[in-house]
């Protein structure tokens, strides 16, 4: 018998009644920007990213409520209230991507797709054995390797309306956008509260 011993839990799972959200919410996010064109620069390379309090204002509200709403329900196996941390808007052009990184003060991350056009880049976790374990990777059957999802990485392909959420400390990227429209997504950090 094969066991796969200390998998780290991500879930994925597209929003309910996504389509009737996503266009508002796409104007929404473009007029913020107009209103805030200063990209804030962490792991991104080119694109914008906004400032991670843009929740805060009041007319997004009933985008975070659905948005914490959709979060919430996929999250029933925590048994436990998180809070959110902070929250911001990624929109990447053509050739634009986002560095290896991880989340830190945070116990779990989420990420939203809101407009993914073909070949505008996946989420890429990097398995954190590829070095220690590189040769067994090399050597397990594929088979194997595939049911138990120990590949060197494990890619997400973006999917609008499609939200992953994983924990914190997984390193991650995403890859470039080489589409000739715009890459939005919106992350966030949440912390356990009991």
């Amino acid at each position: 018998m094969i066991h796969a011993l200390f998998p780290s839990i991500v879930i994925d799972d597209v929003c309910q009644d996504f389509s009737a959200v996503q266009p508002e919410l796409i104007d929404w996010i473009y007029l913020y920007r107009g209103k805030n064109p200063d990209s804030v620069h962490i792991s991104n390379r080119g694109g914008w990213q906004s400032p991670s309090y843009f929740h805060n204002e009041e007319s997004f509200q009933p985008f975070l409520k659905y948005i914490l709403g959709n979060f919430q329900n996929m999250t029933a196996c925590y048994k436990t209230k998180m809070k959110l941390l902070n929250m911001w808007i990624n929109i990447n052009r053509k050739g634009d991507y986002n560095t290896e990184h991880d989340h830190p003060q945070s116990d779990v991350s989420a990420v939203l797709w809101i407009k993914t056009p073909k070949d505008c880049g996946a989420l890429i976790f990097p398995s954190p054995k590829s070095f220690t374990q590189d040769k067994i990777l090399d050597v397990l059957d594929r088979e194997i390797i595939t049911q138990t999802k120990s590949d060197h990485i494990f890619a997400f392909l973006p999917e609008e309306g499609k939200m992953v959420i994983f924990p914190s400390d997984m390193r991650h990227s995403v890859e470039m956008n080489n589409s000739d429209e715009d890459r939005i997504s919106i992350a966030f950090n949440m912390e356990f509260c009991d």
